[in-house]
């Protein structure tokens, strides 16, 4: 299988297809009247026929050009967001020939990682025949692409994960943070934990972020007990975690208690205050398991200074809603037996292994819901472009992907189906899989079990 990479939108990218032996077709030049001198070479007489003298001659396309169905492809191919782009326009022509018949072409879009590129190249797609817009990345190019894909009456499945965005007919197919919330204090609350607290950063999606995690904590019957804020720094995420773990009054407590065990001199009171000196807080917390949205370096800096101010893993569950599967993060000991949100490991890998194998590379995780989408897209194609329909698309079951499962909303949301994972230090563990379908839960306001 050979892949090529197309040119941003100003250079015309060629659409690609299915068709035959797995290959790329280009679209068909403008119908119009010439003679067979001026024809390119190569190029058969159904579009250069020799015209008779004063006869106008009617081109028309053959029948396969007009059973194609046209599809969008908006990423950043360009500017600082092009590696990201390319990577999830590669997934996608992955997914193409895995599944996509002779009808299915696609049409790649430069957005050059803009609102403003997202809108000409949406806008160019549009006028080469789209029926359905997949992209852009960003929230705000989506914002912009919505109104042209309602005017044009066709659906957009945008790669955000800016709820704001969802509304009828457009999509938001990134893994939605609030989903990851629900799955995560779902599965800690099934395992007895009932007080709750978080670490979070400030700025906007700190603060929806808190909206959300109480709200989903109060749906399975647990306390949100306390949490903190705090800028991207040393100073501020020391603090705050100093007063996430009352770590003032439990020192104070400390000192008070060793006083008191000092002026009794007794056997008793000696080996009290000889366990004492080891520690440099007394006193339990008031929560039983801690939301820490980072990873990375971040996430390290972060769980280190939590062990340090008292706040410890044989205490506290750490809790997260990103990948803390790296090979950092699981040799860091004061994570060990934290559980995260991850994809469905089983169908996650096998994407990974395929890509690697076709591309010589690792995938950016966003690249599986490149895949996703165009896949899902590739099936509905076959239907003609009806296949494209509200309808169609929101299929209750739902579909089952790269990522693991996903349903489309008619509001413009996606649920994604999460595994938890929990860090060892000989590497990560399912300790509950993703749920491979969909079914009323009684525990759960969003009927996802």
């Amino acid at each position: 299988m050979t892949l090529t990479a197309c040119e941003p939108y100003k250079v015309k990218s060629p659409p690609v297809s299915a068709q035959g032996p797995k290959k790329f077709i280009l679209s068909p030049f403008k119908t119009e009247t010439v003679s067979s001198s001026t024809a390119p070479v190569g190029i058969q007489s159904f579009f250069f026929r020799r015209p008779t003298e004063h006869q106008v001659v009617k081109l028309k396309p053959p029948k396969s050009i007009l059973d194609q169905v046209r599809i969008g492809l908006l990423l950043p191919l360009s500017g600082p967001n092009a590696a990201l782009g390319q990577t999830m326009m590669e997934a996608s022509f992955l997914a193409i020939f895995d599944g996509a018949n002779d009808k299915f072409v696609v049409l790649p879009r430069d957005t050059r990682g803009t609102p403003q590129g997202a809108k000409a190249a949406a806008q160019d797609a549009i006028n080469s025949g789209a029926r359905l817009l997949i992209g852009p990345v960003f929230g705000k190019s989506a914002k912009e692409v919505a109104p042209l894909a309602a005017e044009a009456s066709i659906n957009l499945i945008s790669f955000t994960n800016d709820r704001t965005v969802a509304a009828e007919g457009t999509f938001v197919f990134g893994f939605l943070p609030e989903d990851r919330l629900h799955r995560i204090v779902g599965y800690a609350a099934s395992k007895g934990i009932k007080r709750f607290a978080a670490l979070v950063p400030h700025g906007k999606f700190g603060e929806k972020l808190l909206a959300d995690y109480e709200r989903t904590i109060k749906a399975f019957g647990a306390t949100f007990v306390s949490y903190e804020r705090y800028l991207r720094n040393t100073k501020s995420i020391t603090s705050a975690i100093k007063r996430l773990g009352d770590f003032q009054t439990r020192r104070k407590a400390l000192i008070l208690k060793r006083n008191i065990l000092k002026k009794k001199n007794d056997p008793l009171s000696k080996r009290i205050l000889k366990k004492l000196a080891e520690k440099t807080v007394l006193g339990s917390l008031s929560f039983d398991a801690v939301l820490i949205p980072e990873t990375g370096k971040d996430l390290k800096a972060i769980v280190s200074l939590l062990s340090y101010y008292e706040i410890d893993r044989k205490q506290v569950k750490f809790i997260g809603i990103h990948d803390w599967s790296s090979r950092s993060l699981i040799k860091e000991p004061s994570l060990a037996g934290a559980w995260y949100v991850g994809l469905s490991p089983q169908p996650y890998s096998n994407f990974v292994r395929r890509f690697a194998s076709v591309f010589k590379k690792s995938p950016h995780q966003l690249s599986a819901l490149a895949y996703d989408a165009m896949a899902l897209s590739s099936i509905k194609a076959r239907e003609g472009p009806q296949g494209f329909s509200l309808d169609k698309l929101t299929a209750e079951n739902g579909f089952y992907g790269s990522a693991g499962l996903f349903r489309l909303r008619p509001t413009g949301a996606v649920q994604h189906m999460f595994s938890v994972m929990e860090v060892t230090p000989k590497g990560v563990e399912v300790v509950s899989p993703s749920p491979i379908s969909f079914s009323v839960s009684k525990t759960s306001p969003k009927n996802i079990k």
